[in-house]
């Protein structure tokens, strides 16, 4: 796997681009590192795929200080003027999920589609700071045993990240991850999302739970729900063919509104015969 060195913000970030297809940006979860793709990746090869190592995970530099999502979601948009990439579709799976509203929510322009995976509007998906602590073993008495019925804690998806080589082992990159959600929402705001969103969960997500993805579905005006059914929140890694399957159904739809915002974005006038063709597809709102 090629990665890339780019300085953004006076960040050093690691990036990962692959594929020659329409853009398709990738935001990881808690702690996730680019290799957590690789699965999704391999199902998507005729997308170009840009993911990175957040700000104080994997090989990326970590700020002096935590960074808020804001500040993330700004990065993410600097990021991809420096490689040319004018608009994107995006994908975001649990925390990276919280970025990608913040990116459509703050640079809607540069989002065509929207992809909500294992996510919430809130700090329903919140991780305790000492779930985190008591994995890596930095408190006594500190028992990583797998419980009967434990499939989903918290503590067992570490393990199978960790052990996957998936996931960071520096939990000061949890510690800054979790920082940045502190007080944060979209929920009053995500009704300002224009771009087609689908919102991806697990049947079985005990972290993030069905009703976020509900909750999420309906305030998004032009939201879709898609449930994987027999999955939980690694559903990314451990479902990858029927994750992309999901994402290139939804990416590969026509509509015909979206290709007038394109125009009317851009400032080309539209003539009277371009709008009574796109008007046979718009809906009366």
């Amino acid at each position: 796997m090629t990665t890339h060195k780019l300085v953004v913000k006076d960040l050093q970030l690691n990036v990962s681009i692959r594929g020659q297809g329409s853009p398709l940006l990738l935001l990881n979860g808690l702690g996730g590192l680019i290799r957590t793709f690789d699965p999704l990746r391999d199902e998507l090869v005729d997308y170009r795929t840009i993911t990175l190592d957040v700000p104080g995970v994997g090989k990326s530099q970590m700020p002096r200080w935590p960074m808020r999502l804001p500040r993330h979601a700004d990065l993410i948009a600097e990021l991809l003027k420096q490689l040319g990439i004018d608009q994107v579709d995006v994908f975001g799976v649990s925390w990276g999920g919280a970025l990608a509203q913040e990116f459509a929510l703050r640079h809607p322009s540069m989002v065509r589609r929207l992809i909500l995976a294992a996510t919430s509007a809130g700090p329903a998906m919140l991780v305790k700071p000492a779930d985190i602590l008591d994995f890596f073993g930095r408190r006594k008495g500190a028992k990583l045993r797998m419980q009967e019925g434990s499939r989903n804690s918290i503590q067992t998806l570490l393990r199978f990240g960790v052990v996957n080589g998936m996931l960071t082992v520096n939990p000061r990159s949890y510690y800054h991850q979790l920082t940045a959600l502190v007080g944060w929402t979209s929920l009053l705001r995500l009704f300002r999302l224009r771009q087609r969103t689908l919102i991806l969960t697990g049947e079985r997500d005990h972290l993030v739970r069905l009703y976020n993805a509900h909750i999420l579905c309906q305030t998004i005006r032009r939201a879709e729900l898609h449930v994987l059914q027999g999955e939980g929140h690694f559903f990314v890694v451990t479902s990858a063919r029927r994750t992309a399957e999901a994402i290139r159904e939804f990416l590969c739809q026509q509509h015909g509104d979206e290709e007038l915002a394109s125009i009317s974005e851009k400032g080309t006038p539209i003539s009277q015969s371009q709008m009574t063709v796109f008007g046979r597809f718009l809906p009366f709102t």
